[in-house]
């Protein structure tokens, strides 16, 4: 393959000297090279990252690129990093694989991806997905990793590289996302748990907001109602309960935004016949304004037969 070094090392020197940058034709006139040739040079330079393109009306200017020296991404960045030439062999790898890894960097280089012993490297996607980023295809996939020492989530690019002398290669940038996924899944089952003793709850419990909608319902009180908990989301208390289009008399929730304090209150509803003890309790924004309230509903009917 054809390098060209000696002509874009010129182009390169020239687009360095003149930041304000240059079209074809003022590079082709400086450096004694048909048009042509300086296009196919300055795609080599765009593709490998060297050079900068701006389109004024219609011409291109080219600028010198203003680059992260990859030592520096590699050194710097949280994650890890691993370059991989057109045979997909180990080309580069940064110190935070090493250390994750617990090998020296002379036991990786070299080596294909695909003969490689760590078993990091045995996930099946990942010399798949750098085949198909030699193609141009840029990939991510996550994975559940374990071995001996423990279990990670890591997130995998395979990003299509073309490296300074035109050569193809693959970039993995592995992100390892493992914090983050145990902080969600404790909180899915935080949630779950909230659920469970929610629904477990043999009073009748709802959650509403200012406007009277209800935003979340217990299994108990969507079966007094003979619904189920997600067809009560989105109703109004009075609705539901008294089959009105507006605030009952006796609701609870009116006296807690006028006081901010829990209050209790009992009525026969005949909308559907029975004797209620509806108990409110507030919810209060960081700035202390009631946002909400809590409702707990006890059927009392039998209690008010007897009495």
């Amino acid at each position: 393959m054809e390098s060209y070094q000696e002509e874009l090392a010129q182009i390169k020197t020239i687009l360095k000297n003149n930041p304000k940058g240059m079209t074809v034709t003022d590079i082709a006139r400086e450096i004694h090279i048909n048009r042509n040739s300086v296009a196919k040079y300055l795609d080599i330079l765009l593709i490998s990252g060297h050079a900068e393109m701006v389109t004024f009306g219609p011409a291109k200017v080219f600028f010198p690129s203003s680059r992260i020296p990859l030592s520096a991404l590699l050194k710097f960045t949280h994650d890890y990093i691993v370059l991989l030439d057109r045979e997909l062999k180990f080309l580069q790898v940064n110190e935070n694989l090493l250390r994750f890894l617990g090998i020296p960097r002379e036991n990786i280089i070299g080596h294909h991806i695909e003969g490689f012993s760590l078993s990091l490297f045995q996930i099946p996607e990942l010399a798949q997905n750098a085949r198909r980023a030699l193609d141009g295809k840029e990939l991510t996939i996550e994975k559940h990793y374990r071995n001996d020492d423990g279990e990670w989530y890591l997130r995998i690019k395979h990003i299509p590289t073309t490296f300074d002398d035109g050569e193809p290669g693959v970039t993995l940038i592995i992100e390892d996302f493992t914090d983050r996924k145990q902080t969600e899944e404790k909180m899915k089952r935080a949630i779950q748990e909230w659920e469970t003793t929610f629904n477990a709850i043999t009073d009748m419990v709802f959650i509403q907001d200012n406007e009277f909608s209800i935003l979340r319902a217990n299994r108990s009180f969507a079966d007094f109602l003979h619904m189920m908990p997600e067809e009560c989301v989105g109703k109004k208390c009075h609705q539901l309960l008294h089959n009105m289009n507006g605030s009952h008399s006796s609701c609870p929730y009116t006296q807690v935004q006028q006081t901010k304090k829990p209050t209790t209150v009992e009525f026969y509803e005949p909308h559907l016949g029975k004797y209620l003890e509806v108990s409110a309790s507030p919810i209060f924004t960081d700035d202390g304004e009631v946002t909400g309230s809590v409702h707990i509903i006890k059927d009392i009917t039998e209690r008010k037969k007897k009495e």
